[in-house]
């Protein structure tokens, strides 16, 4: 191989297809919607406040629940390695669990928070529907 200099005549040749190929990716970028990778996120999580007290932040995009309470902050988090039960610091004997559909339950059927109280169900809330 010659180490030589590239002789003048291939040199335009040469940085032509440079600049091309970066306004071909540039413009590939720009391609792209904005208010679609922006929105998506957030259409699938819910925020609720149970009867204790403690905020739920539902997640459907992950199938995750954070649960939250004023004084103390972040109390635990459900998903489906850690289905529950996690205890509400809000209310001493109540508690939430994530449950989730079998699988031969219909295609709808979307995974819950329940809460316990005493250990008998006091109310229910519904997973928003992910993606997939």
């Amino acid at each position: 191989m010659s180490k030589q200099a590239m002789p003048y005549a291939r040199r335009p040749k040469r940085l032509g297809l440079h600049a091309a190929l970066a306004v071909a990716v540039t413009g590939a970028a720009l391609a792209i919607p904005v208010d679609a990778a922006v929105a998506m996120p957030t259409d699938y999580v819910k925020q609720v406040k149970a009867d204790s007290g403690d905020t739920l932040t539902l997640d459907g995009n992950t199938d995750t629940v954070t649960v939250k309470d004023p004084e103390h902050g972040v109390t635990g988090v459900l998903n489906k390695h850690k289905p529950g039960p996690v205890p509400s610091r809000m209310d001493t004997n109540g508690t939430y669990t994530l449950t989730f559909p079998k699988p031969a339950a219909q295609a709808d059927a979307t995974p819950k928070v329940v809460y316990k109280h005493d250990g008998k169900t006091v109310k229910t809330f519904a997973l928003p529907h992910g993606p997939g």
